[in-house]
């Protein structure tokens, strides 16, 4: 589960209570949640405002040497 779902999930708030606060399709935001698609820096900020946590905190850099898609990989435990 990556930092985006667990932070809504820890706020108690549903997918479609995140689109009302954040304007976002509920279905982009699923996109997001499952690694899909990255958000675009506009929706980042209205994620992190919306579950008031900072940018950093849902939507960490990858570390160096290592592209995204990895990083998602190992986070859902795939090689």
């Amino acid at each position: 589960m990556n930092k985006l779902r667990k932070t809504r999930v820890l706020k108690e708030m549903n997918q479609f209570q995140l689109r009302i606060a954040t304007g976002i399709h509920q279905s982009r935001i699923s996109l997001i949640e499952n690694g899909y698609v990255e958000p675009r820096d506009d929706e980042k900020k209205r994620l992190a405002k919306a579950l008031k946590e900072p940018v950093e905190t849902l939507f960490p850099t990858p570390a160096k040497g290592k592209s995204l898609l990895t990083e998602r990989r190992e986070e859902y435990g795939e090689s």
